[in-house]
């Protein structure tokens, strides 16, 4: 049976909200679809939903981007012919989010191997208090200024392999980039920008596996105005929760951190096992 009008938007609002919160976006779509009675769900939704992240977080994330595309336009051009000084900064900054990337990217061929953890509740539930405990680790840190121009190319591929592990069903590849970030001491702020550009890449390759999918398992609902219009609302919802989502991150970013996420996390996971003993 398809999702309702009402449970489709809610999916799709809480799958953005839950992607950039450090909470597990696959953990919260697997209850809601437990809780709404569904066992599977539409990859052509999917396909969607991803599609509203990103772009909610290219929309955020815009004034990084072109700033690191201008430098390195700059930089193609002969020194002896630049109207302006190069910007090293973003250079740094792009340099920086590359490394991250790469193990976001080899996680996402990863994925289809740890999908079905998400079919064992117990799994999730482990998974979900780990999470909690990567979460609050970083408040016995220190707080640190660092960025791209002080970190190493091993803190970046480390904060990647974080974000990498938003595959598994309870753990936020947010929540662990973050905290990484903030175990090597760099600001707050820095890193929650970088993790949402490389969750941007996560997004990207998550829209891809679902339409792969699409293609390979067939169209299998039949399309109409009103499905095309009741998933198109979903995207939209998508796209609200990120920004809504991003927003708070920022907030919290430059306050005490995210580690009441931990609790909530714990939280989750003891709702996620009463669930499971009353399936």
């Amino acid at each position: 049976m398809d999702l309702s009008w009402l449970e489709s938007v809610t999916y799709g609002f809480v799958s953005g909200f839950a992607d950039i919160l450090p909470v597990s976006a696959q953990a919260h779509r697997i209850l809601l679809l437990k809780v709404f009675g569904h066992t599977g769900r539409s990859d052509l939704l999917q396909v969607i939903i991803y599609l509203g992240i990103f772009a909610a977080l290219y929309f955020t994330s815009q004034k990084h981007l072109v700033r690191m595309s201008r430098a390195l336009k700059l930089a193609r051009v002969p020194k002896r012919r630049r109207k302006r000084p190069l910007d090293t900064r973003s250079m740094m900054d792009f340099r920086f989010l590359r490394t991250t990337v790469l193990p976001v990217i080899v996680s996402l061929f990863l994925y289809q191997y740890t999908k079905p953890v998400g079919d064992t509740l117990l799994f999730v539930v482990l998974l979900l208090f780990v999470n909690g405990i990567i979460l609050y680790i970083p408040q016995y840190m220190p707080t640190g200024n660092r960025d791209s121009r002080t970190l190493s190319r091993v803190e970046g591929l480390l904060m990647g392999l974080g974000g990498g592990l938003g595959i598994l069903p309870g753990i936020s590849g947010m929540g662990a980039a973050t905290a990484v970030s903030s175990v090597c001491g760099v600001d707050r702020n820095y890193g929650l920008t970088t993790a949402l550009m490389m969750n941007m890449v996560f997004s990207a390759g998550m829209a891809i596996i679902s339409f792969l999918n699409l293609l390979s398992n067939g169209l299998v609902e039949t399309l109409s105005i009103l499905l095309l219009l009741r998933y198109l609302l979903t995207g939209l919802a998508a796209f609200g929760g990120t920004l809504l989502a991003v927003r708070i991150m920022r907030s919290m970013a430059s306050g005490n951190g995210y580690g009441l996420f931990g609790f909530y996390c714990w939280g989750l996971a003891l709702f996620t096992f009463i669930l499971n003993i009353l399936a």
